[in-house]
Formats: C-alpha cells, structure tokens, sequence
C-alpha cells in the first residue's frame, strides 16, 4: 500500500529527498550486519562439523554452538525487515521506476521465509544457504554503499549473475548434499527452500534479460535515432513523430535516450 499509493500520494507535490548520506551509512551498516553473521557462520561450520552436529535436531543452549548459529539466523532475519527501507528510499527519492515486481515479491517473501525457519525448522541444514545468502549481501550492499557515493562502478550486470548463481547453489545444495548427508531436516523446509529459490532464480533470470540483454537489440534503433532533427520543438525521424515533452517520468529515466533528446534539453 505504502509503495504503490500512500508513498507517491504523499511525494507527488514534493521534491525528491536528497539521501545520498543517509543511504551510504545505511549500506554499509548492512554490509557490517551481513559481516558478523556470515563470520559466526563460518566459525561454527569449522566447529560443529557443519552437515554433522549442525544438521542433528537439538534445544538451543546459552554458551552452546547453538546459541550462536540461532543468533547469526536471528540478525539475518531481522535485516529482511531493515531491507524494507529501501523500497522506503525508492519512494522518497522518487525513484519509482526501480520498484519493480521482482524488487517488491523478494522483499516481501523473505521475511515470511524466514519466519517459516525460525518458528519450525530445527536442524539447522538453514545455516548453509544463510551464508551463501550472507555473502551475497555483503557484496550487493557493498555495490550500493560504493553507488551511493557516486564510485564509477563496472560490475551492476555481474552482481545480477552473482545473484542467479546464488540460486542454483541453494538449489543444488538442498537437492543433492542435504539428503546425502542425512541430514534430519522437515519436508516442509525442503519444499519452501526448492520452491523459492526456483521462483527467485526466474524472476532474476526474467529482470536480467530485460535489463542487461533486450536493450542490446535496441542498438540498431539508436543508431537511425542520430538522424534524428528538431523541427517545431519536436524530435522527428523518418518513421515516427514523437513530442519528448509528452513523454512520462518514467519514460524519461531510460538509460537509452536519444541524440534529438540531448539536443531538445
């Protein structure tokens, strides 16, 4: 409701915030969040014997290895509710255009997700894909602090395929290492973690193509757009007349904007 109606109602007469500060110490506070998780994580696999104990069902002990696995789990699943605030950036900077259904459907899922895990799955087989999915943040939040503080960055593409990886791994992980480590886990947990991971990987994989892939074949088209000329104030082209006045907010923020546009402007 606050992405889709309450939040551009609210911003439709105002200007959008400046939160270049606010976002670069946000970021990295989830970079450093991310950090300690994915450090416990990796400290227990090295002691519990990661698909042995870790995998056994057992009651969460103060000072036990537990205790810091069900800790690392509980900020993982407390920044999914922090992440939030960046569809609430989005909305006060007017950047409407990158709340996309992939971005709302990933922030709204994982936090049901989680809840799902902490409430009933016991076996920890969780902690595997928690890290994956921990360093994987770690880059991307790291990607967005360097973005906030205007760095010249060439991998945003990579960081997409980073993210698809991440998928298959978690995939193949539940698929193949958790039965063949006997790994006492419920069935429910393997299902939903199958099922998301799946449904996240064709969301990522659709976002991409879009993205990085379609708009290469737009290249010819740009091309004839530099015969473009201004005549009346507006852009002509041998096939097309179009009033760039007209055109939506939207439509403006197109990475692809042609040379009669610039000239206009």
């Amino acid at each position: 409701m606050f992405v889709t109606r309450l939040g551009p109602s609210i911003m439709k007469n105002r200007k959008p915030f400046d939160l270049r500060t606010l976002m670069i110490v946000y970021n990295f506070s989830i970079v450093i969040a991310y950090t300690f998780s994915l450090t416990l994580l990796i400290c227990l696999a090295f002691y519990a014997d990661a698909m042995q104990k870790v995998c056994e069902p057992t009651i969460i002990r103060k000072g036990h290895y537990t205790y810091w696995a069900a800790t690392a789990g509980w900020v993982i699943y407390v920044l999914k509710y922090i992440e939030y605030c960046d569809t609430i950036f989005f909305v006060l900077r007017k950047k409407y255009h990158l709340i996309t259904n992939l971005h709302v459907i990933h922030h709204a899922a994982l936090p049901l997700i989680g809840w799902v895990f902490i409430r009933t799955e016991r076996s920890g087989f969780q902690f595997i894909p928690a890290g994956i999915n921990s360093f994987v943040h770690i880059v991307m939040y790291t990607y967005y602090g360097l973005a906030a503080m205007e760095k010249k960055l060439w991998w945003k593409e990579h960081l997409t395929k980073f993210q698809m990886v991440q998928f298959v791994v978690i995939i193949l992980f539940v698929i193949v290492i958790v039965p063949l480590s006997g790994c006492k886990t419920t069935q429910h947990g393997i299902y939903i973690e199958i099922t998301a991971a799946a449904i996240f990987l064709a969301l990522f994989y659709n976002f991409y193509i879009k993205t990085y892939k379609k708009p290469l074949k737009m290249s010819d088209k740009v091309e004839d757009s530099k015969k473009n000329v201004i005549t009346n104030g507006k852009c002509k082209s041998n096939d097309y007349n179009y009033d760039p006045a007209s055109r939506s907010e939207k439509e403006f923020s197109s990475v692809h904007e042609t040379e009669c546009e610039l000239r206009r402007r």
